[in-house]
């Protein structure tokens, strides 16, 4: 049997970009080691602890009318501008969508991205990740985690992975080097990321 270049290209294509997300799954890794974690549940490798501290300012616990779930409304958060969670993971994974305003995610080694009303957003079992509003508008998201895993947390979001300019990675080495888990305090807002 003879394979032409189609057939080849349907085999080997699909392989190579399994080979590929293993390597970045691999170097995505370095920055799931650090702190051991505080629970005994299992953490899926979060580094993270519990803490009573987990975002800048605070946000208000806010269920959404509109999306109900077994007959009660959804659980959700609204976010005032300029506030986020803390960098952290949950045991079994977190569901998150933008219900109302303009809202920023990030996962760990990606940059953030910029949510609007109806964009979802999905961290995985121990995928390290912050959520929060934009600099100029408040954000109302549905959020739930999966299954009753603990949630663990670590370092503040710093300025420039909240400004899309770093992939978390220069956080968590000062984290791990110097144990501070609070960024500097800014003297000013951070302007609007377009």
């Amino acid at each position: 049997m003879v394979l032409n270049s189609r057939v080849i290209s349907r085999i080997v294509l699909p392989l190579a970009l399994l080979a590929i997300q293993l390597v970045v799954v691999q170097s995505a890794s370095y920055a799931q080691r650090g702190t051991p974690a505080t629970s005994s549940q299992p953490t899926s490798g979060c580094p993270g602890q519990a803490m009573s501290v987990q975002a800048t300012g605070a946000y208000t616990p806010k269920p959404v009318a509109e999306i109900v779930i077994n007959g009660q409304p959804a659980p959700g958060a609204i976010w005032q501008p300029g506030e986020r969670s803390f960098w952290h993971c949950h045991a079994g994974g977190q569901i998150m969508m933008l219900f109302d305003g303009t809202g920023r995610v990030q996962q760990r080694g990606q940059k953030a991205r910029t949510l609007h009303k109806g964009d979802t957003e999905y961290a995985g079992s121990g995928v390290e990740h912050w959520h929060g509003a934009t600099p100029d508008t408040t954000a109302h998201f549905f959020q739930t985690s999966i299954g009753s895993g603990p949630t663990l947390w670590m370092e503040e979001v710093g300025r420039d992975d909240y400004l899309g300019n770093d992939i978390g990675i220069s956080t968590r080495n000062e984290f791990l080097a110097t144990g501070v888990r609070k960024q500097p305090v800014q003297t000013s807002r951070p302007p609007s990321v377009r």
